[in-house]
């Protein structure tokens, strides 16, 4: 009877450590899954991060780009702002004397 119960408890024994060492297998094929869908998500975040700050660069750049052309008449650089679907109007001057900006309202077709 001892001895039964001994093989049982052997073999159950036995049993539970081959289930843990499957179990920490597991876990470790887990964690290096997470870890890239991790590394994935950072990148995209990193990707929209850098879209938003390009695009107040750009938004810059095109209203600077539209003042030079208003303020110099420089009917090409409209015409390039234009092929690129941005369009702005000129504001009549305040003052006498003064230099016309384009509208803060250019837009973009």
């Amino acid at each position: 009877m001892q001895g039964k119960i001994g093989n049982f408890l052997f073999w159950l024994s036995t049993g539970l450590a081959g289930l843990s060492v499957v179990l920490v297998i597991g876990n470790g094929f887990l964690f290096l899954a997470n870890q890239s869908a991790q590394a994935e998500v950072n990148q995209r975040q990193q990707f929209i991060n850098q879209g938003a700050q390009l695009g107040r660069v750009q938004e810059g750049l095109v209203r600077a780009l539209a003042t030079s052309a208003a303020n110099n008449k420089d009917d090409q650089l409209r015409d390039l702002l234009a092929q690129h679907g941005i369009s702005f109007t000129v504001n009549p001057a305040a003052a006498p004397g003064a230099a016309a900006a384009p509208a803060a309202s250019g837009t973009k077709n």
